[in-house]
């Protein structure tokens, strides 16, 4: 496993964040789901890959009101800067 930060760049592990962007992803039973921007996440964990992705934010997207369901999207620094991407609430 790459080492994790608390935070970077603002940004903190556990923050919930409002995305900029449409995502796309499959939850835990493999269902497609596309969330419009503005959907609200929150930072799962930060991690730091020895790469040219650098540090890297995984984001989890509840899906429906239940937040039971989700799906987790990444955005690394070849992806450009994470505040393109998430705004903190």
């Amino acid at each position: 496993m790459a080492p994790l930060l608390k935070e970077a760049f603002g940004f903190k592990s556990e923050q919930r964040v409002r995305l900029k962007i449409e995502t796309k992803g499959a939850d835990h039973e493999d269902i497609e789901h596309t969330m419009p921007a503005g959907s609200i996440g929150i930072i799962d964990h930060i991690e730091v890959y020895t790469g040219s992705q650098g540090i890297v934010f995984h984001v989890w997207i509840p899906v429906d009101d239940t937040n039971e369901r989700g799906i987790v999207n990444s955005f690394d620094q070849l992806d450009g800067p994470i505040t393109n991407f998430l705004e903190a609430l």
